[in-house]
Parts: C-alpha cells; structure tokens; sequence
C-alpha cells in the first residue's frame, strides 16, 4: 500500500501524463473523434474469385466425426506409403535413425547453487542417477523385447508414420525378480485410439481424446484387443474401448506425442501428409516408367499377323482367371506371361519391328528430381540432398549448407522428444529409485523436477572435415566460449566426469607400464655465480 505522501505523488505523476496527452485532432461529422472502422488497405488477390481463383473454395471441417474421419483417411495413406513407397519408407527411417539413431542417453544436469547443495553431492547424486537408468534401460519394455533406445526409435517412426504416439506406463511387478524396477513402456498403436460410436455426441470427446475444460487430455479411449471368443473386428461402443486415465495425481499413465501445428488440435498428422498426393503419383510415374522398360527390354521383335487380336491373345495366354462380375455373366481374363528374348504377334499384316528402349526420355531425370525438390520442401522443410541423399553434382560448399540447415530441425525434434518421452519417463524412475531408498536426498518430492532435469544427448552430427572442426573447437576453447564438456557432448564421447576419469586411468596405465618418458630433472643453478655474474 502507498502511504499519503506517495499517493499525492503518484495522483500528479498520472495527471501529468493526462495533460500531456491532448486532445484528437481528427473528427468525425458527430463530433466525436475518428476511431480505426475504415481501413484504407488495398485488396489483396489472394482473396479474389476471378481467373485461376475462381474455382478455388477449400473446404472446412464441420464436426469432430468429420474431422477425424479425414484424419484417420490421411494417416492410413501414410502408413499405406510407407510400407510400400521406397521414398515414404526413406524419409521416415532419415528422420528416426538421425533424431534418435540408437536411443538418447540421459545426462542429468543438477544446478547444486540452485539448490543449496555442495556440488559434490550433486556429482554423487548424478552418478546414481544415471547408474538407476542402465540398469532399468534393458527391461524397459513391458513386452520384454525392446531396449529403452529401442522404444525411443520406435516411437519417432509412429511420430512420423501416424503422427503421434501413445505410450502407457504401467508398473509390472516382476515375480521372477528379472526387472530391477517396476516401470515399464508400452506403445500402442494409434489407430486403436478413437471416440465409440455410442459417444460421439459427447462434446468433451475429440478424436478418441476426452478433454477438460481447458483442452487438456483427461482420459484416451483405447480400443481393446481380441477378445477370448477369437473375433477379430469388436464393435466400436464404449463397452469394447478401455478409458485409461492420462494421470493419476502426479503420475503419467499415457504420453500422447504430437507436433502441435493448430491452437485448438488434439491428434497428430503425419509428416507425409502435405506430401501424401505426390508421393503416390510419384510412385505410380516411377511404376509405369520401370514396366515399360521391362516390357520393352523383354520384347525383341513384335511382328504383325492376320488373324483376329483374341484368337491371339488365347493362344499366347500363360494364365487365365474365370470369374462372376457383379451381372452374374462369366468372365474369363487371359495373363500372358512376358520373358527376356521373346517375340509378339499382334494383327494386321506380316510385318516385324525391332523394339528398342527409348524410356525414359532426357527430360525424366531433372523433371524426377523437381518432384523430389517438392516433396523436401513438405516434409519439415529438409533440404533435398540431406532428404534423398543425392549428391552428385553438389559441391562441398552446398552439401555442407544443406546438411547444417537439416541439422537444424533434427536437433528441434531431438530436444522435443527428449523434453517429451524421455525426460517424464526418467523422472518416474528416479522417482521409483527414491522409494526404493537408491537415492539420497530430502526433499525429493519438493525439488523432483529440477534434481532429475537432464540433457538428453544423441549420436553427434558428424562432419565431412573433422580436421577443420577440431580446430574450430581448440580455437573456441581457447577464447574461452566453448568448454571441453561441451565438446565432448557434441562429439557423443560420453560426459565430461567419465572422459576424466578414463584420461586418468590411461595415464596411469601408460606411466606403469614404462611408456611415459621421464621428464629430465632441472639442472641445479649457482645462485652465487649468477650474483657474481650480474654484479659484474
């Protein structure tokens, strides 16, 4: 509160600024002044109807039904793509084994000032910590099959393929006494995630996803599996779907992943979802290319007969299909098998062709690699080369521009889903280690988040002259804005604590084993004679 002599003060302060303010200087033809209703802008074409525009009406979602029926239709395409397009199947193994490569590793960053603590005992309470995480890594996996690094790549490829991932956490106690902690992972796929039919008036469910009053997911409406009976296809009622709660206090019983791209989105889109309609004409064109080539190639001379087209087409078929079309008529369908070497009659006259393979034409290539260009620019916006690995005809100067800037976004999802998976997951280790009286600190629940906050490190980006950037690095240490911890991380040598330590160990194994040379012992000085020296 303001006493007397600071209110006066502060009631002039603001008068001050009052009269300081004027009066408008612009009217309106009732007195009043001029408020900012007529914008003087001028038109912008991106909003005409006219010319190319004309036709141009996207269409919007009106209901959550429609909303993840479209959803669901794009991330089928998606995975459809990426089993069966090389170049889907591609990007999608680029962006795994680049962002999490054999899996993240923890490396816990306790701030001791921060804290109150010796920085002593935040070095032994980070070892322990990260002792706690090998040994739970191995049996990570509910399903006992996947280490946690694993777990960590499958769940970026359901990231790219689906656009999310759900993670249960459940805590599996281990009767056999194999697992040394409870917790353990569980991904699901996220087809299973959905709203029942017999709730989709509900307005609180989105997409499988029910929300609280701010949007925050409450529970996930998972589909359950087969049941005892054998039928594989349940009902999609609420009596077939298991409504798993997203926490419990503080606990997390689901991680939900997704690139959020709306303010108001709740499910993930695919990576290849902008990309999705040229991708699959892209196949078709590269399918139609490689048929017609072989095609051609097979074919060494193709002569033409008398003799009506189906007799000869029953006459060479290799395999013939006879079925019922939807009329109830009989079909039969002649398949001809085609092999290196052979000779085709068609119709109409005894004359012969030499066949000869003229696909594709000069324009394929650089129209391919246009397509390619565009579909770089979809997905995450990673240069082509780096995407597609293509680097014939890119200098180093260019492949190195284009591999920083890629590097741009996997170190972007790398931090997101260390910040995202990983780092909720480590805490409710740590936490479990607590109970378990592995760790020794007092106020745990209190500080929780901050004693177990890491960096989670991945395999190093590499570079095409490591001489150059080992130099980089002793010049940046030696201005003093670079230190060896940081250059050790970015190399994935480890931390800086086990370098050290291992450092150490060579030296004394080195120096043990007579390998070390002995440094020469200085050579004693005449103090005297140098007096006598100077005074002379």
């Amino acid at each position: 509160m303001l006493n007397s002599a600071q209110q006066q003060i502060f009631t002039k302060a603001v008068e001050a600024m009052a009269s300081m303010t004027g009066k408008p200087i612009l009217y309106g033809p009732n007195g009043d002044a001029i408020r900012p209703t007529v914008s003087y802008s001028l038109r912008r074409d991106a909003a005409k109807k006219t010319g190319s525009l004309k036709n141009w009406n996207p269409q919007e979602v009106f209901s959550n039904q429609a909303e993840a029926r479209e959803r669901s239709d794009i991330v089928k395409r998606s995975v459809d793509l990426s089993n069966n397009d090389p170049h889907a199947a591609g990007i999608i193994d680029t962006f795994a084994t680049t962002v999490i490569g054999p899996g993240l590793f923890p490396m816990p960053m306790i701030n001791a000032d921060a804290m109150g603590i010796a920085q002593s005992s935040a070095d032994r309470l980070e070892s322990a910590m990260s002792a706690v995480f090998n040994r739970w890594a191995p049996f990570a996996d509910a399903g006992q099959r996947m280490h946690f690094g694993h777990i960590q790549y499958l769940s970026k490829v359901s990231m790219m393929r689906y656009g999310e991932y759900f993670c249960l956490l459940p805590m599996i106690k281990d009767e056999g006494a194999i697992r040394p902690y409870y917790l353990t992972c569980q991904l699901i796929n996220p087809m299973r995630v959905k709203t029942p039919v017999d709730r989709s008036q509900d307005s609180n469910i989105r997409d499988g996803i029910e929300m609280g009053p701010y949007g925050e997911a409450k529970y996930i409406w998972i589909k359950k599996s087969v049941t005892a009976g054998g039928r594989a296809h349940l009902p999609d009622v609420s009596s077939n779907f298991l409504r798993q709660p997203v926490r419990t206090g503080h606990r997390i019983n689901v991680l939900h992943g997704f690139v959020c791209k709306d303010p108001e989105q709740v499910r993930g889109m695919p990576i290849l979802a902008p990309a999705i309609k040229f991708l699959r004409d892209f196949n078709d064109l590269l399918n139609a290319e490689l048929v017609s080539n072989v095609v051609t190639a097979a074919l060494s001379y193709f002569i033409e007969v008398a003799d009506d087209p189906y007799n000869l087409a029953a006459k060479f078929a290799t395999d013939i299909s006879r079925h019922t079309d939807y009329n109830g008529a009989q079909r039969t369908v002649r398949y001809e098998e085609t092999y290196p070497g052979r000779i085709m009659y068609g119709n109409a006259g005894e004359k012969p062709h030499l066949l000869a393979a003229n696909r594709p034409g000069t324009t394929f290539e650089p129209f391919t690699k246009t397509v390619k260009k565009s579909i770089s620019m979809a997905c995450n916006n990673i240069p082509y080369p780096v995407l597609f690995k293509d680097v014939e005809g890119v200098n180093h100067a260019g492949f190195r521009s284009a591999m920083l800037e890629a590097w741009r976004v996997f170190s972007m999802e790398r931090i997101w889903h260390g910040r995202d998976f990983c780092q909720p997951i480590f805490t409710m280790l740590q936490e479990e280690a607590y109970l378990r009286n592995e760790l020794k600190f007092r106020n745990f629940y209190y500080r929780m988040h901050e004693v177990c906050r890491c960096d989670w490190r991945g395999a190093p980006k590499g570079d095409i002259e490591p001489i150059k950037a080992a130099n980089a690095n002793k010049i940046l240490k030696e201005m003093g804005v670079k230190t060896d911890a940081r250059i050790i991380a970015e190399n994935g040598d480890g931390d800086f604590a086990s370098t050290i330590r291992q450092l150490k160990e060579e030296k004394a194994a080195r120096k043990a084993a007579g390998l070390l040379a002995e440094p020469e012992p200085e050579k004693a000085t005449n103090k005297g004679a140098e007096e006598n020296n100077n005074a002379q």
